[in-house]
């Protein structure tokens, strides 16, 4: 609770016997009168209650409670502040600031296009690209010329709010979102249960007859049970559609709404005048379903955020930081500033960019080049924030702000990268965009003939015409048939964490590979011996296994399965060089070959591939070994399966040392791409992309994140970084590769089947126009017309969750 003696709001004393409060930031807060009480609780439901943690506090009774009472206007105008912009607006070299915001009630393509006309036409606005997927909206600004404020103010005035993204409002979001939907989907579930058994009799009566007394009390209570379902659960429907005929573009939403405005309001109007039929089961069932359906989408939605959520609360949470007296204090890693010196200890992560000032060590950086071989760090050399530090302690010294560091603006490439993406998941929207329009425009047409030849069944015909025609086949023909393939394909062992993956993967051509980690288990094992001395392999072998055994270094872990020589003692590790042991009054060492034979020249290197390593004993070479990441058993027969498909492969690398045209030999892959940094592998995807090819990616490291967001569809292997993940349209979740092939025929298959769902909307809607039309459907036949559609695309759809094995897998 907050102090009592003045108020939370505008900082005035509170009155002696006064309780007004409002509950703010999840606590309760006290105010002084009712007017301050009504202005905070608008601010709170507005969803705007952040202003009340950037706003500039004062004294209490200092500030005039005048310039408080606009809270709306005061919370969008403290964006624009300078400090508050450091923590999430990006400057950009050519003057420009960019900034990544989160945008509420996005619902279709039809949304994302809306937002970004609406923005882009702003003044001062270099461009705005909103991703679906994850409803964030990139925008980058002419500081000049416009300002963060009237950004926010733009989207409002269509309909959505936006605010500058965290992922601690992303997470708040997801949760109240869930929620709602879930409430919703209760409430249409229990209505249409409900007027399901009222329909029945009523259906039986027309048929068998029934008291008119009892007929009109079925009707209703029917009402009574519809009105929560129609006015509640199907606001998501109605806003939406109110908000696309505001500003003049037809999206899903409108064919939707106006169905059900028809069927709820000509039903209430029936049941007052005793008219023919009612059609509130409709209405229930018709809400019910579709918002399952869309339930479901926002749930794989909501899993691909969830991965970036976690990646934001759980990379760099802390560092160390040394004042001067050598003392260390943990504070937030995003608090750091350049000139801050800061501890890292052996196994921690590094807490941001910066050049050491004192210590040597081998730092891990496989989350930014995707390789496990660590490198050595010495004395003024500089380190990437997110990085391992592997052996010995670091002082750092910070030389970027944490939204300027090279993780920040990797992650600014993704999201980037993300927006980017060009929509291909709007062909049934598309369709059913047109479609609306010449049903309305026919059903004019319809209901001003019959108006002249008999009024009396003029809206009954009109209205069986909007009925039987309502795009709900049409609307439930592709998200159906994902929703399925999406369950068969994680029984498949893999996940589609995007809508539009399975349409993509249809069009693929070319298909590009990570080497490290992804064709590749991303384990070092021992691949050649070569020994120097009268020794067999065995012997140097066992040497080198017992010198490792102390050292958890990856590629000391190759040497670990091997047995053990004995008699080796004493053994440690030299940082950056290798490992050092006794045997008898022998000193044995293994590592670089400058460390291994330090004195002489080393002997020549076998090879230029892999990871070349030298054992000696006092001074003089005893056998060379090669290192090499060991390919994964399925990679060469997927290839080989893939390109006897007429697919193009390609494999990208980050790796220098020449394992990778190896490993392109090996699998006969002609196409590779060796010491590429991550801009450059996006470069070679969008050069295939320019030459009209369509582009699926398998990556794991978080280097892989933007060439995956950027392809046209992703795929992360088992293991993937969470970035990675964040980025990928699809998550391999077993240690194969192999069901990637069936992946791709169950795709063939799924894109077969919604074009079977779309064929047969299209043609049912055509057949039953005409007869509606002319008067041969009543208004009930055209309910059942409508869910009989409905019933038969959804059930060619659950044909994909056959058990039937994918031919071709390995047995």
């Amino acid at each position: 609770m907050t102090d009592a003696a003045t108020c939370y709001h505008c900082g005035l004393p509170i009155a002696q016997g006064d309780h007004y409060s409002v509950t703010i930031l999840q606590q309760p807060r006290a105010m002084c009168c009712p007017g301050c009480q009504s202005v905070a609780q608008t601010i709170v439901d507005i969803g705007m209650e952040s202003y009340y943690q950037h706003r500039q506090q004062c004294d209490p009774g200092n500030s005039p409670a005048t310039e408080l009472v606009p809270g709306f206007l005061e919370g969008l105008n403290s964006w624009d502040d300078q400090a508050l912009q450091q923590s999430f607006v990006h400057e950009l070299p050519q003057g420009s600031k960019e900034i990544t915001l989160l945008i509420s009630g996005i619902t279709c393509a039809a949304c994302v296009w809306l937002i970004e006309k609406q923005v882009n036409h702003l003044a001062g606005v270099v461009r705005c690209n909103v991703n679906m997927g994850s409803h964030l909206a990139v925008v980058q600004w002419n500081p000049e010329q416009t300002t963060l404020s009237a950004i926010i103010k733009a989207i409002a005035r269509i309909g959505y709010k936006a605010e500058p993204y965290t992922p601690l409002q992303q997470e708040q979001n997801i949760k109240q979102e869930n929620k709602q939907a879930l409430m919703r989907i209760g409430v249409a579930g229990l209505g249409a249960m409900q007027v399901m058994t009222y329909a029945v009799s009523l259906y039986m009566g027309a048929f068998e007859g029934i008291e008119p007394a009892h007929e009109q009390f079925l009707r209703w209570v029917s009402a009574l049970v519809t009105t929560p379902v129609f006015f509640y659960s199907g606001m998501p429907f109605l806003s939406g559609a109110l908000r696309s005929l505001r500003n003049a573009h037809l999206s899903m939403d409108v064919p939707v709404a106006v169905a059900l405005c028809f069927a709820y309001f000509s039903s209430v109007w029936a049941t007052l005048s005793q008219g023919p039929e009612v059609y509130f089961d409709s209405v229930c069932m018709f809400v019910f379903f579709l918002l399952v359906g869309r339930y479901l989408e926002m749930r794989a939605r909501h899993r691909s955020q969830s991965t970036s959520i976690r990646l934001s609360h759980s990379q760099m949470q802390t560092a160390r930081l040394l004042d001067q007296e050598q003392h260390t204090r943990l504070i937030p890693a995003d608090q750091l500033k350049p000139g801050d010196i800061v501890l890292v200890k052996a196994g921690e992560v590094i807490p941001g960019d910066g050049r050491i000032l004192a210590g040597d060590s081998a730092v891990n950086e496989a989350m930014l080049t995707g390789e496990q071989l660590p490198l050595s760090k010495t004395r003024d050399d500089g380190v990437t924030g997110g990085t391992l530090n592997v052996e010995q302690p670091l002082t750092i010294e910070i030389s970027t702000h944490p939204k300027d560091s090279t993780l920040s603006t990797l992650r600014r490439l993704l999201e980037r990268a993300e927006a980017e993406k060009p929509p291909t998941f709007v062909l049934a929207d598309t369709i059913a965009s047109r479609f609306v329009f010449a049903v309305l425009l026919t059903s004019v047409c319809v209901y001003t003939y019959w108006w002249f030849n008999a009024p009396q069944d003029a809206f009954w015909i009109m209205l069986s015409v909007l009925v039987v025609t309502c795009p709900c086949a049409l609307s439930l023909a592709t998200p159906t048939a994902i929703t399925a393939a999406t369950a068969r394909l994680s029984q498949m062992g893999f996940l589609a964490t995007r809508a539009h993956t399975i349409e993509g993967m249809r069009r693929v051509t070319d298909v590009v590979f990570d080497k490290t980690g992804t064709l590749t288990m991303g384990e070092f094992v021992l691949a050649q011996t070569i020994p120097l001395a009268n020794l067999n392999a065995e012997q140097v072998c066992a040497m080198a296994s017992a010198l490792e055994s102390v050292s958890e270094h990856p590629i000391a872990r190759a040497f670990h399965g091997l047995p053990a020589a004995a008699g080796i003692a004493h053994q440690r590790i030299v940082a950056n060089q290798g490992l050092e042991g006794k045997q008898g009054n022998h000193t044995m060492r293994i590592g670089k070959p400058q460390f291994a034979v330090p004195d002489q020249i080393p002997p020549p290197c076998p090879g230029q591939s892999g990871q070349w390593i030298l054992l000696s004993r006092d001074g003089e070479a005893l056998a060379w070994f090669r290192i090499e990441d060991q390919l994964r058993p399925d990679a060469e027969r997927l290839l080989q399966r893939l390109q006897n498909n007429g697919l193009r492969c390609h494999i990208l690398s980050g790796d220098s040392s020449g394992h990778a045209e190896a490993v392109a030999r090996q699998l006969q892959v002609s196409s590779v791409v060796s010491n590429a940094a991550p801009q450059a592998k996006l470069d070679f995807i969008r050069r295939l992309q320019q030459s009209g090819a369509c582009v699926l990616m398998l990556g794991d490291g978080l280097n892989d994140a933007p060439v995956l967001a950027g392809a046209d569809v992703s795929i992360a292997v088992a293991g993937s970084t969470d970035l990675a993940k964040l980025a990928a349209d699809g998550i391999l979740l077993g240690n194969s590769l192999w069901p990637l092939t069936d992946v791709l025929q169950l795709v063939n298959k799924t894109y077969r089947i919604i074009r079977q769902n779309l064929g047969w909307a299209i043609l049912y809607n055509l057949t039953a126009l005409p007869l509606a039309a002319a008067g041969y459907i009543p208004p009930w036949a055209s309910a059942l017309g409508m869910s009989a559609s409905s019933l038969l695309v959804v059930v060619n759809a659950l044909r994909l969750n056959s058990n039937t094995r994918q031919q071709g897998g390995p047995h």
